[in-house]
C-alpha cells in the first residue's frame, strides 16, 4: 500500500513539473525542433556515456579494494543505474547490495552500503565543484547557489567523517563496543561486526592514494558526462556553450535528487531547460524543452542497453533484481555465480 502511494506521488510530481515545463511553450514547436534536431549527435554522446559507466565502475572497485572483478563491477552498477534512472522508487542502491551478495565470492551488505555512500558524497562534491565553475561565468539565481552552497558543505562534512572513521578504525570499532557493553540491548544488532563491515568499504579513504584515486574516476567520470553533454547540444543548437553545458549538467543533477519520480520525468526536464534558459538558450522557442527531451532520451537508452546487457550477463532477471532488492523473497534469489 505505502509503495502505490509513492507511486502515486511521484507520477503527481513529474505531471505538476511537466505541465510547469510546458507552460506557456508552444507543443508545435517543440515537435518541429525534435524534427529538425541533428539526431548524429546522439551516437558520440552515447558512447562517452557508456565509457563514462565503465570509470564509475573502476572508481567502484577501487573503494572495495578491488575484490569485485571489473566485469561484474560493471555490469552490476549498470543495473543499478537502470533501477535508479529508467523506474520508480530508486532501488538500485538495493539492487547492488543484492547483486554482491549472490556472488560466488560474496561481500557484505554493509560494506557495498558504505562505497555507495562514499560515491554519492564524491559526486555531489563533483557536481559543487562543476557549480562553482558556473559561477565564476554566470550569475545564477540565488536559490541554486545558497541550495549548492547547503549541499556542498554538507558532501565536504560527510567525506572527511568517511575518512576520519575509516583512518581511526580501531577507536571507532572499540567506541561501539564500549557503547555495547553499557547497553546489553545492542549486543542482538551485532553493531562492531557491522561497523567493521561497514569500514571495510571506505578503507582506501584511508589513504592519500586511496582518496586521489576516488577523485580522480570522479572527475573523469563527470567530465564524460560534460563532453557527452556539449556534444549533444549541437544536435539543436548551432553554438553551444560550455557554461550552458556545465549548468544544465548540475541541474539535472540536482533535480534528479527528488524522490519516486518514475524515470525522473518532469524533474529532469525542469532542471535541464532552466539552466538553458538561464544561459540564453531559450531560442528559437521550443528547442530547450525539445533538448531536455533528447539528452533525457539517450542518458535513459544508455542505462536501459547497458542495464539489459547487465542483467543477462548476471544471469538474473528484472523481477528477482527487484524482488531481492526489497527483501520480499530472498530465498529465491539464483545460486551463486562466478
Amino acid at each position: 500500500m505505502k509503495s502505490r502511494y509513492a507511486l502515486l506521488i511521484g507520477v503527481l510530481v513529474s505531471l505538476i513539473l511537466l505541465i510547469l515545463v510546458l507552460n506557456g511553450v508552444d507543443i508545435q514547436r517543440v515537435e518541429g525542433a525534435l524534427a529538425r534536431a541533428d539526431y548524429r549527435m546522439v551516437l558520440p554522446a552515447f558512447g562517452l556515456l557508456v565509457i563514462g559507466m565503465g570509470t564509475r565502475a573502476i572508481r567502484w572497485r577501487s573503494l572495495l579494494g578491488g575484490r569485485l572483478p571489473l566485469a561484474h563491477a560493471f555490469h552490476i552498477l549498470n543495473i543499478s543505474y537502470l533501477f535508479n534512472g529508467a523506474l520508480p522508487f530508486r532501488l538500485g542502491e538495493l539492487a547492488r547490495i543484492f547483486l554482491v551478495t549472490r556472488l560466488s565470492d560474496p561481500i557484505p551488505a554493509p560494506t557495498t552500503l558504505s562505497t555507495i555512500v562514499a560515491e554519492r558524497l564524491l559526486d555531489m562534491l563533483t557536481v559543487i565543484g562543476l557549480l562553482g565553475l558556473v559561477l565564476t561565468m554566470l550569475p545564477v539565481p540565488a536559490f541554486i547557489t545558497t541550495a549548492g552552497l547547503t549541499l556542498g558543505l554538507g558532501a565536504v562534512v560527510g567525506v572527511i567523517l568517511l575518512v576520519v572513521i575509516a583512518r581511526r578504525r580501531a577507536w571507532t570499532l572499540g567506541l561501539l563496543e564500549r557503547l555495547q557493553q553499557r547497553y546489553a540491548w545492542l549486543v542482538r544488532w551485532h553493531p562492531t561486526d557491522i561497523a567493521g563491515r561497514f569500514l571495510d568499504g571506505i578503507q582506501p579513504l584511508a589513504s592519500w592514494r586511496g582518496m586521489l584515486a576516488a577523485l580522480l574516476w570522479s572527475l573523469v567520470s563527470w567530465g564524460l558526462s560534460v563532453v557527452a553533454g556539449y556534444i549533444l547540444m549541437y544536435a539543436l543548437f548551432p553554438t553551444p556553450t560550455w557554461t550552458a553545458t556545465l549548468l544544465f549538467i548540475v541541474m539535472a543533477s540536482l533535480a534528479v535528487s527528488v524522490p519516486y519520480a518514475p524515470g525522473a520525468v518532469g524533474p529532469y526536464e525542469a532542471g535541464v531547460v532552466m539552466a538553458l534558459n538561464l544561459t540564453g538558450f531559450d531560442r528559437p522557442e521550443g528547442a530547450a524543452v525539445a533538448f531536455a527531451i533528447v539528452l533525457h532520451a539517450t542518458n535513459l537508452g544508455v542505462y536501459v542497453l547497458t542495464g539489459v546487457i547487465g542483467l543477462l550477463f548476471e544471469g538474473v532477471s528484472l523481477g528477482q533484481v527487484a524482488q531481492g532488492a526489497r527483501g520480499i523473497k530472498p530465498a529465491a534469489a539464483p545460486t551463486p555465480i562466478d
